[in-house]
């Protein structure tokens, strides 16, 4: 018969860096595994650690942050990610609030976006993830050509989101490209309570917040 047993190993954020940068991470820590700390305001989060289709370690929020936020103050997707206010928010405020160990370790990751046909590019310690890094390769991909899917999100379940008992709609950062009725699109793709994909009508609209972050 099999025994299956969970384990649980100590290591610090500084540990974890280290084993990153002379590629000895997967002695720490692999696909799936969890991690829990506590931001300043004394919210519990966790992260998951993941790896998208080049072997880079992602690692991304297990549940929504507690407060849910627009993706602009106003209904646009123009500049997508990066002229976004959620992005602010997340490496002014949300950064701030992590703590100082894991502050000194994350890594400023490049984000890049296409926005009619134009290169645009952010560097960010705290971002969303995009379409194809949750749902893989699809219509949407020509926005963000060099992204690719993370190895948590097998299936609807695993991109499922709750803040409490309930699961939520959450961001993603990819605007979308497709019209809504005969207006221009002014929309960000969304992950839908059931874990499917989906659009919002509007970016201005309060929806869960589910951020990750690089080490390198």
């Amino acid at each position: 018969m099999e025994i299956i047993k969970k384990t649980t190993v100590q290591a610090t954020w500084a540990e974890l860096k280290a084993a990153a940068e002379t590629g000895a991470i997967g002695d720490l820590i692999h696909s799936g595994d969890l991690i829990p700390f506590t931001l300043k305001s004394g919210e519990n989060l966790a992260v998951r650690a993941t790896h998208d289709g080049n072997g880079k370690l992602f690692f991304v929020l297990e549940s929504c942050m507690k407060e849910f936020r627009y993706m602009n103050k106003v209904i646009t997707n123009q500049g997508g990610w990066n002229a976004s206010d959620m992005r602010e928010y997340l490496n002014t405020a949300v950064f701030n609030l992590l703590p100082d160990d894991l502050q000194a370790v994350i890594a400023p990751t490049t984000i890049v976006q296409f926005e009619n046909g134009k290169r645009i590019e952010s560097s960010d310690n705290l971002f969303l993830l995009s379409v194809t890094q949750v749902f893989g390769k699809g219509d949407w991909t020509e926005i963000e050509p060099e992204d690719s899917k993370l190895d948590i999100f097998v299936c609807d379940n695993d991109r499922v989101r709750k803040r409490g008992r309930p699961s939520v709609w959450w961001w993603l950062r990819s605007p979308c490209s497709l019209p809504f009725g005969k207006l221009p699109c002014e929309n960000f793709h969304v992950v839908s309570p059931s874990g499917d994909i989906g659009i919002t009508i509007n970016a201005n609209g309060r929806h869960g917040v589910v951020f990750g972050f690089c080490l390198i």
